[in-house]
């Protein structure tokens, strides 16, 4: 060190009288600490409140700062490397200076002026200084590319760094920055890398304490002990002269373990002479430790001893400023709030990764994936993306939930709306209340704000009111969004596609506001089967459902699902397992965005540890790796354990040193098994109040509403403790958290209540859980309020068992809450928890239960039926028993009517036969027998005739009907209606029977709900067994008349009725294209409404009338897949099976395609048994819709001995000849085949056949020309042709096209051409016969048989 350079650092006038190295009133730190805490509230406040009016010292750093977190050294060491002779004079824009530069010695004096001992002033100095270090360090070095990495090497000899040899400029623009006056003055060849590196450390080391000193105090030098001679090495003498090794790296390592065995008494004796110098002087104790490190810590020559905080590389000095410079408050000033305590912050480490695939799915969603404007406009053209889904997984406390709720942060500011809810591992909650919770609070949360009135609007514009009033039951806060007011009806029932529809519709109503929606489900390991099923069906909300059809594309929904679960809790048998499969490998529509939360790697948790303790990264990496070897990386498991060592004082914090530690004390800490275990450690050391709130708490979950808290609040008499007042000391240590609008008590994590709950032993846990049941009844039932803690009460009995229970009263009352819940959960419905109810309540009573406790057994068993029957893996078995039961017990027809209607259901899937026999042994109960001993055709004309004539006169009465009063004849109706059904599949001539018994019950009793079904059945029989369309049609247009009558359940009627009237009657009047739309709506409808049965009649009616209406074959294979999907969906493999898949292939084909399964088919083959298998089940429907297909598709591709099979097939099936429209397809496509054999065989019988079908075209055609006229002159033409009537034949294939093509059937303007191009090129009319061709061509490609087409142009 110069002489002018120990002159310029004056010692003050408090340290005058200090000699040598006795620097003992500094040592003492405990002293200092308390001599400094008597102002520090005051220093805090100065520091938080105080102003830096440089505007100008951050652009150079923030550019360097920049340049290091890329690793992009040469960008920052571009610059010139000596200022040798360079002094440019000061420039002024009007009074301020915008550049100087200045000696450093010259600049800390300027300094001081300015600050003139100010804390505000001090504080700014100190950050210029750590800036200009900075760009000194980067004079310094040089940054080279070795191996593909970075390094930096020394660039300047150690003797050239000084003080005389720097100087500084200030720029407005740039701010102050640090160069070497001269650089090459010495040459540094001559030292090796250890020497260089050190030594350069060693004089960066000096410079800074004389720049942070500002010229105050004692020499650097008097500080240094003599060199250490017992070692024989000088003490500034390069090592690889003193021969002590060569290799780099093993001096490296040697350096790190002799200094491992440095006395930590001596470390701290060298540090304190230092740092005793700089605190005492103001510096802030991070500038003392970085000078210190830089000096190589407790020994003298920074060379061969170093300690163990010593810096090791350039890299960690420039680490150390970029800390410094990013977060001064932190790590220089240490001022930040509570920096005392140990805080983890708000900041999420180490989740870029998978924060940016949670945006990606977003931007997805939102189709928002580029800032053209352009772009934006033209995104509507775009095809839909899919679904997009994003499940993240990981160990309980990884961050999940943290990783989404930050995510939260970004997508709000791009006006995403959010919503959220948290499953519990002690599922309690009323079915589907957890999902509706979420709609709850974000509602709230909008009342009062600009988001309202939208919402209020959408509201009312896209839901009927009595959906709205359905959905109050689980999302109260709806009313406020209603004028007036408004009652909910809870007496509606309600199935689970209808639940499902109406929160669909909600969506719609938030996503009409303009704005993308997140809906995020945490940890749904815990969700019950409801509330999965609920999620699927919302990740269906922006996929084109089968109403999309015929819907506008840019009201498509924007929503994005986020779900989280802990993987080690979901494995195969899981429902949360099973859909994330399904929509992994069978779902194209959904995209699932899979995101793995696993622990933190060492440098994420080195950050959060340096950030979290405010030290540098390179001091508490051996901390972090110790940390990362007990937590696994896991986030919570890292904040309870770091939290441990601070309660056991292993990691303590000194107010001038901060936060200090004892690595090998730390690193053999015991290691727990799980996080719980280090909460448990943490509860025990609360107050007992506290503990034992936390405890009675942990019995309802992770979340307790303060009306349970009140209810239960003397579960203990005189020896309760006070809940809120123990869950008040738990707020303020953090465990717990007051959340939303009705301040519920919630854990801070999941983990914390799992400890609270696992510090009860197993026989106090069953002991509290009596008492805690015990209050909450004869509390909430006092104050009328049983029905909002109903199933919180059930779950603390169930959680109890039955052998728990020993008293006889409590086991009746814990039977009664099961069957009570299991009623309302079978009203969401949810049909898991309603069987899981009612078989706790049946476990809970004796051995005669049916004689002691008949009425609640019985209500036990009817919800136990009704819910293993309507879950879609119900137990089979027990359900039969269940039944058996009731049959067995019941004391009356009512008692067990419900069970026998289910019975038949139950039976009908199997068997028609036994189904209907079951239903005629009820009506006979019920007083309405139907005396079936004539089945004849002509009996059940003449009674249809009859009922005809005598309710003609009478029709004008339907307007004016009261409702059915007479219950035995409402379940009778109900009784007819399945029979219609069943005897509609069988084609049987009863169903005019049983539709004339509906349709006189309406008139003589009333109606009912059934009576639609009724008037549209008998509208349908009309036409079928009659022949009377235009009756028929008459009676049809009734049937949807009397549908306005039932407001509330218009909805659950049309898909039956529609199915009738359209499916059945007004297609022989109306346009075929015409009945497309209303079966749609039926369709759609009957999924919406849970009503299968309907959903399945409705698809088939409407895929066979598009096929034969001409629909496009492409569109109409896009519609089969997406309706099989629906109808997997719901388990309705067999129709798959039977129905939809022989459809596919054989459009399919026609296209030129390979056949291949649906997707929601894992395999598919036709067997031969399939026409016996529906046979026997008496099933002619499925027959003749197969029958339908297969002819006209055979004779499309000229397999006519395949149709003509078919034909055959369907003459010794199908004998009773009624009026069905699928019969008059095979009919029509049997003449033509009729035709094409008899002109190769010349058999007069073929040449019959084609007569009659023709004259059955003819009649058909006074009814609807639209839909007959075009097969009536096709069937003429082929007929003159086989009678060779020429001129005739071309007459009618010209008017068989024309036809066909003003009534938009192109698929028969197709054939019609191509068997007239036959024609006329049998006649040798090469011309007309290329040209018919040719059309027939064009007609079949527009149709879409591409495969058909080509076969076309070969003729």
């Amino acid at each position: 060190m110069t002489a002018s350079t120990t002159t310029m650092f004056r010692a003050e006038t408090s340290l005058s009288d200090a000699r040598g190295d006795d620097f003992s009133q500094y040592d003492d730190d405990n002293s200092r600490q308390q001599r400094w805490g008597s102002s520090i509230d005051k220093i805090e406040v100065e520091f938080v409140n105080s102003v830096n009016k440089d505007e100008t010292r951050t652009v150079q750093f923030r550019r360097a700062t920049a340049a290091l977190t890329t690793n992009d050294y040469f960008s920052v060491f571009s610059a010139p490397r000596t200022a040798s002779n360079f002094y440019p004079l000061p420039c002024f824009a009007g009074s301020r200076c915008i550049f100087s530069t200045r000696k450093l010695s010259e600049w800390i004096q300027l300094q001081r002026t300015i600050a003139m001992g100010e804390i505000s002033g001090n504080k700014r100095y100190f950050e210029q200084s750590v800036r200009i270090l900075n760009t000194l360090v980067l004079k310094i070095v040089n940054a080279t590319v070795k191996a593909g990495k970075t390094e930096l090497e020394i660039a300047v000899h150690p003797d050239l760094i000084t003080a005389e040899n720097i100087i500084v400029h200030d720029s407005a623009e740039e701010g102050e920055t640090a160069d070497l006056i001269e650089t090459e003055m010495k040459s540094i060849s001559s030292l090796d890398d250890l020497a260089k590196k050190y030594g350069a450390m060693k004089a960066l080391g000096i410079v800074a304490y004389e720049l942070l000193m500002q010229g105050v105090g004692p020499p650097v030098s008097s500080f240094l002990p003599s060199p250490l001679s017992d070692m024989g090495v000088p003490a500034h003498l390069p090592l690889s002269i003193c021969g002590i090794g060569t290799c780099v790296e093993a001096e490296a390592d040697q350096m790190k373990q002799t200094n491992r065995k440095v006395p930590r008494k001596e470390v701290d004796e060298y540090q304190g002479r230092i740092t005793a110098v700089m605190v005492n002087s103001g510096v802030p104790y991070p500038l003392c430790r970085f000078v210190v490190d830089l000096l190589g810590g407790e020994r003298s020559d920074g060379l061969l001893f170093r300690s163990d905080n010593s810096f090791e590389s350039f890299s960690d000095i420039l680490l150390d400023l970029k800390q410094m410079m990013a977060n001064p408050d932190a790590f220089i000033h240490l001022s930040v709030k509570d920096q005392w305590r140990l805080a983890f912050g708000n900041k999420m480490h180490g989740r870029e990764s998978e924060k940016k695939m949670i945006m990606d799915a977003a931007s997805r969603t939102s189709g928002t994936t580029s800032n053209d404007a352009l772009f934006e406009a033209l995104s509507s053209l775009l095809p839909r993306s899919k679904q997009q889904i994003v499940m993240c997984h990981g160990k309980p406390g990884s961050g999940k939930s943290r990783l989404v709720m930050e995510s939260k942060k970004d997508l709000e500011k791009k006006g995403w709306l959010f919503l959220s809810c948290k499953f519990d591992r002690i599922v309690h909650a009323e079915p589907l209340s957890v999902m509706a919770s979420a709609f709850e609070e974000f509602l709230e949360k909008c009342l009062r704000s600009s988001r309202q009135q939208p919402i209020s609007t959408n509201l009312k514009t896209l839901m009927l009111p009595d959906d709205i009033l359905i959905l109050t039951k689980h999302i109260p806060c709806l009313i406020k969004y209603l004028d007036g007011p408004h009652i909910p009806q809870i007496d509606l029932e309600v199935s689970k596609e209808q639940m499902h529809r109406l929160f669909h519709q909600f969506l719609a109503v938030l996503s009409a506001t303009g704005h993308p929606i997140v809906f995020f489900a945490d940890d749904l390991q815990w969700a019950d089967g409801a509330s999965i099923d609920l999620f699927v069906a919302l990740s269906k909300a922006s996929e084109s459902e089968l109403s999309s059809i015929h819907r506008d594309a840019n009201v498509a929904l924007k929503i994005m699902l986020i779900g989280s679960y802990r993987d080690n809790e979901v494995d195969g048998g899981h429902p949360l397992s099973q859909v994330l499969h399904k929509w992994k490998c069978h779902n194209s529509s959904v995209e699932v965005t899979d995101i793995a939360v696993c622990g933190f790697n060492l440098e994420t948790l080195n950050q959060i540890v340096s950030e979290s303790l405010c030290l540098p990264l390179r001091r508490t990496k051996l901390l972090s790796e110790i940390v990362l070897q007990k937590t696994d990386g896991i986030a919570i498991h890292i904040i309870e354990f770091i939290g441990r060592l601070t309660m056991d004082k292993v990691l303590c914090h000194s107010f001038v040193k901060g936060w200090e530690w004892d690595s090998e004390m730390i690193e053999s800490y015991p290691i727990s098994d799980s996080v719980a275990e280090l909460f448990v450690f943490k509860l025990n050391k609360l107050p007992l109040n506290a503990l034992r709130a936390l405890q009675i708490c942990s019995m309802f979950g992770s979340q307790i509403q303060p009306r349970i808290i009140n209810f239960v609040q003397d579960f203990d008499g005189d020896q309760t403790v006070d809940i809120t007042a123990g869950l008040k000391v738990a707020v303020e240590l953090g465990l717990v958290e007051i959340i939303g609008t009705t301040n519920v008590f919630k854990f801070a994590h999941d983990i914390i209540a799992e400890a609270a709950f696992y510090l009860i032993s197993d026989e106090e846990r069953l002991l509290l859980l009596q008492k805690l049941a015990s209050a909450l009844i004869r509390n909430a039932s006092a104050a009328n309020e049983l029905d909002f803690v109903i199933f919180v009460a059930v779950d603390l009995m169930n959680r109890m068992k039955n052998d728990a229970v020993t008293d006889p009263d409590d086991r009746v009352l814990y039977a009664s809450m099961n069957e009570k819940a299991g009623k309302m959960a079978l009203a969401v419905p949810d049909f898991r928890s309603a069987a899981k109810y009612s078989e706790s309540g049946l476990s809970f009573l004796d051995v005669c239960h049916w004689e002691s406790h008949h009425d609640l057994t019985l209500g036990l068993h009817q919800t136990s039926v009704a819910a293993l029957y309507s879950c879609p893996n119900g137990n089979q078995d027990l359900l039969r028993e269940r039944i058996n039961a009731i049959f067995r017990h019941a004391k009356s027809l009512d008692e067990e009517f419900k069970t026998r209607h289910l019975w038949i259901s139950l039976l009908s899937t199997t068997s028609f036969d036994e189904a209907i026999n079951e239903c005629h042994v009820l009506l006979n109960r019920l007083g309405e027998n139907i005396d079936l001993s004539d089945n004849s055709s002509s009996h059940a004309c003449s009674e249809l005739l009859r009922v005809k004539e005598s309710l003609s006169e009478q029709k004008h009465k339907f307007s004016t009907l009261s409702r059915m009063g007479d219950l035995n004849r409402r379940n009778a109706m109900k009784i007819l209606s399945s029979l219609m059904v069943f005897y509609h599949h069988q084609r049987s001539n009863s169903i005019g029977l049983v539709s004339s018994r509906m349709v006189g019950m309406t008139m003589t009793y009333g109606y009912c709900k059934e009576s639609v079904f009724g008037v549209a059945s008998f509208s349908a029989t009309l036409v079928r067994i009659l022949g009377d369309i235009d009756e028929g049609a008459s009676w049809a247009r009734m049937a949807l008349a009397l549908v306005s009558k039932f407001r509330q359940s218009v909805n659950v009627l049309l898909p039956s009725v529609y199915a009738a009237v359209y499916g059945l009657v007004l297609i022989w009047k109306e346009p075929i294209q015409s009945t497309l739309g209303p079966l749609l709506r039926g369709c759609s409808l009957a999924f919406d409404y849970g009503n299968i049965q309907f959903a399945v009649a409705n698809a088939e009616l409407y895929v066979t009338r598009s096929f034969h209406g001409g629909k496009n074959i492409d569109v109409l294979l896009g519609e089969i897949e997406l309706l099989a999907q629906k109808f997997a969906q719901h388990g309705q493999f067999l129709s798959i099976r039977r129905f939809f898949t022989p459809f596919y292939n054989n459009l399919r084909d026609l296209k030129g395609l390979n056949m291949q399964t649906l997707v929601p088919l894992d395999s598919f083959m036709m067997t031969d048994d399939f026409e016996d298998s529906v046979l026997r089940k008496n099933d002619y429907i499925a027959f003749e819709t197969q029958l339908m297909n297969d002819i006209a598709h055979s004779f499309m591709l000229r397999d006519l001995k395949k149709a003509q099979s078919i034909a055959d097939m369907f003459e010794g099936v199908i004998t009773r000849k009624q009026r069905v429209f699928n019969y008059v397809i095979i009919e029509f496509y049997a003449g033509l085949v009729a035709c094409q054999i008899a002109r190769k065989t010349c058999d007069e019988s073929w040449k019959s056949k084609a007569g009659m079908v023709c004259d059955s075209m003819e009649a058909l055609c006074n009814h609807s020309k639209w839909n007959f006229e075009n097969k009536l002159f096709l069937l003429r033409a082929e007929c003159h042709y086989t009678k060779g009537e020429i001129s005739e034949a071309a007459k009618s294939y010209k008017s068989a096209i024309a036809s066909a093509c003003n009534h938009k059937l192109v698929h028969e303007e197709a054939i019609t051409c191509e068997l007239a191009g036959n024609f006329f090129k049998d006649q040798k009319d090469e011309s007309k016969s290329k040209m018919m061709f040719s059309q027939a061509h064009k007609a079949y490609m527009e149709w879409g048989a591409v495969k058909k087409a080509k076969a076309v142009l070969q003729m």
